[in-house]
């Protein structure tokens, strides 16, 4: 039997222990809001049509599988880290569960229509043809990713909080605030596309190239996220060589 990592590769100490029925509840919840992504509609193609119709919903649900993953891991990631179990803990949890299972299908309808309009699509059935339609999937999407991104923020400030009691090392408290930065970043780029949304489509609604910007913005969480690393392995790299 494999023996479980006590620390990861940062030397961050794993604090939590077996799954807890918080968890075991988050877990099934993520897996319930997969199943409602289903393609096809939840029913099996009856013919070669539906076999097709079907198929091109594939990249839309894997991006959306995709970034449920995300935040599922980020969720996991934080109680296999700090092992928290508290009321403060425990209603974090239950609120992004719910807020996965309310914003899920708003999710899947923004990959959906940014992988047809990226092809080219016209089809009658295209999730988005105007600017109108536009600015509302983007900001639902960014309000969405935002409220998500907030919650794993206050996972972070929560443990940031009770570093005494877990008894965090300098390491640990290095690790702890660049993931409240990076989650951070997350709330912000998500804001600022839906604000972008807001501010730009009905006033450009005759040029289709704006439509692609609120979009764009997202490759701002890739771009930060690689400074934000480099920054902690610098402050941890200074913290192994200080006498």
């Amino acid at each position: 039997m494999a023996h479980r990592k006590t620390t990861d590769r940062n030397g961050f100490r794993y604090r939590g222990g077996e799954n807890t029925r918080i968890e075991a509840f988050t877990d099934a919840a993520f897996a319930f809001a997969v199943t409602l992504l289903m393609i096809g509609g939840g029913h099996v193609p009856t013919d070669v049509g539906q076999l097709k119709s079907a198929l091109q919903g594939v990249p839309a649900y894997a991006a959306s599988f995709a970034l449920l993953c995300l935040f599922w891991h980020a969720h996991y990631l934080w109680y296999r880290r700090y092992g928290i179990e508290d009321g403060a803990s425990i209603f974090l949890s239950l609120l992004l569960v719910f807020m996965v299972l309310i914003y899920i299908y708003p999710l899947h309808m923004m990959f959906n229509a940014a992988i047809y309009a990226g092809n080219g699509s016209q089809a009658a059935h295209l999730p988005a043809r105007a600017a109108a339609d536009w600015e509302t999937i983007y900001v639902i999407f960014g309000i969405a990713y935002a409220s998500m991104s907030v919650v794993i923020l206050l996972f972070y400030h929560h443990a940031l909080r009770m570093r005494g009691s877990l008894e965090l090392d300098a390491r640990e408290v290095i690790i702890t605030r660049a993931g409240l930065l990076r989650w951070a970043l997350s709330v912000g780029i998500g804001l600022l596309s839906a604000l972008l949304a807001w501010w730009l489509l009905p006033a450009n609604a005759r040029t289709t190239s704006l439509v692609a910007i609120p979009g764009l913005t997202y490759w701002l969480i890739a771009l930060g996220n690689v400074f934000l690393k480099r920054r902690m392995l610098s402050q941890l790299a200074s913290l192994s060589v200080a006498p």
